[in-house]
């Protein structure tokens, strides 16, 4: 029962970070439309898509994880480089909250302009979601390596 519920975990990540991956590419390909609808400045950041690729790369490592861990002994490599993502991820994101404030990735993308309550909840939305994959990698990797001894 665990396997699939790590593997449904992995899906739901893979799916999250690919909806992430394709709103960041359509956002760079359709910027100048926005801006001259919206008269706004855009920013392309590459956070969001540090961001992105992550959340699917993990995704894809907790799945590869959970399919062969029981066929294959060295299927520590696939949760072990997950949890190295998620902490590399998680530092990222707590550099750009700690750097712009709260509100940060709102003044990725639109300046002075994004400083609004809403992409602070998104923001927040997405450091807890890569906090709780974070805990739930690191909960795997000394759970595998503890049930080993």
């Amino acid at each position: 029962m665990e396997k699939y519920l790590i593997y449904i975990l992995g899906t739901l990540l893979a799916t999250i970070g690919l909806i992430f991956l394709s709103f960041y590419i359509a956002i760079f390909f359709f910027s100048p439309v926005i801006e001259n609808i919206f008269s706004i400045n855009m920013n392309i950041s590459s956070a969001l898509l540090i961001i992105a690729i992550s959340f699917t790369l993990n995704g894809f490592f907790i799945g590869f994880y959970s399919i062969s861990k029981d066929s294959w002994e060295y299927a520590n490599v696939w949760i072990i480089i997950s949890f190295l993502l998620s902490f590399i991820s998680f530092l990222f994101q707590l550099y750009k909250l700690a750097s712009l404030g709260p509100t940060w990735l709102g003044l990725e993308f639109f300046g002075i302009n994004g400083n609004k309550i809403e992409t602070m909840y998104i923001g927040m939305m997405l450091f807890l979601i890569n906090l709780a994959i974070l805990v739930i990698c690191g909960i795997l990797v000394f759970s595998r390596f503890r049930g080993e001894e």
